[in-house]
């Protein structure tokens, strides 16, 4: 019971974060509905058994089997079912355009979407192999292998790629002006590029990168104060933390420690 993370292989490696199997009995070792702080990286998930819901606009929306969920700009508040069992790949922010052959992502952030609008019937096949596969091993294999196979029908990554990399590697500290010039263009055009690459504006994304990366470092160490964090999340005081919270998380850093049903994609507060 509980996750299992396994790392993609090398080849992957440019443009897949973490591929996660989860197993979970809600009744017993789990907060059943959870509220999803965002994050900077893209989620293609196959559920397994017991459908997930979230709420928009007030109303409890089913989700389809399979999912792609673009990175959000706000929390997603969701219930799990009885018995949540999934295998997620978790892209970075250029993974997924890459994967899609640069389908623009300004269209997909906030949402999620039935992943056979991109996959076609590959998804149905995909599901039955997991649904069916005895062991998370065999499951992690399952997915590099298809991974690998539309790795095959990938470009090169472009130098913008590998700006937001930098970028990105950098939590977010380094200047839009330098990771323009790393990407070989000027900052009208990596602006433009970057909302429809990643989504969003430079200076958003930046904002989205140090959120994230605050939060998960308060996961991974609840005891360290929230000074500590901002700093070494590169905000410039304490105050811009609760501002960037406030925005992303709807409320406060306290509240969003205090509430268990807090939580970073993968839901697990003792890995994240």
């Amino acid at each position: 019971m509980g996750f299992t993370y396994f790392l993609p292989e090398p080849c992957l490696q440019q443009y897949v974060e973490n591929i996660i199997v989860v197993n979970l009995n809600l009744n017993e070792d789990f907060v059943k509905e959870i509220t999803i702080v965002p994050d900077y990286r893209p989620c293609l998930c196959f559920i397994l058994e017991d459908k997930i819901s979230a709420f928009e606009q007030g109303c409890l929306i089913e989700r389809e089997n399979v999912i792609f969920a673009g990175f959000h700009l706000f929390s997603t508040v969701m219930n799990l079912g009885n018995k949540h069992r999934a295998v997620c790949v978790q892209f970075k922010p250029i993974g997924w355009n890459s994967l899609m052959n640069n389908i623009p992502q300004n269209e997909l952030i906030n949402n999620c979407y039935d992943a056979k609008f991109f996959l076609g019937n590959t998804v149905s096949i995909l599901t039955e192999q997991l649904s069916e596969s005895p062991t998370a091993g065999i499951q992690n294999q399952i997915i590099q292998s298809f991974l690998k196979e539309r790795l095959n029908k990938m470009t090169a990554l472009s130098p913008f790629d590998r700006a937001i990399s930098s970028f990105i590697q950098s939590g977010g500290k380094l200047t839009i002006e330098k990771t323009a010039s790393l990407a070989c263009l000027s900052l009208r055009q990596f602006e433009r590029i970057c909302n429809y690459k990643i989504g969003v504006s430079p200076r958003m994304f930046g904002k989205l990168i140090r959120f994230s990366n605050s939060y998960k470092l308060k996961e991974q160490n609840p005891n360290m104060c929230w000074n500590k964090i901002a700093f070494h999340s590169g905000y410039f005081d304490h105050m811009h933390l609760i501002r960037d919270f406030k925005q992303f998380s709807g409320t406060t850093p306290t509240i969003t420690e205090e509430e268990l049903h807090f939580r970073s994609f993968p839901y697990d507060r003792s890995f994240n």
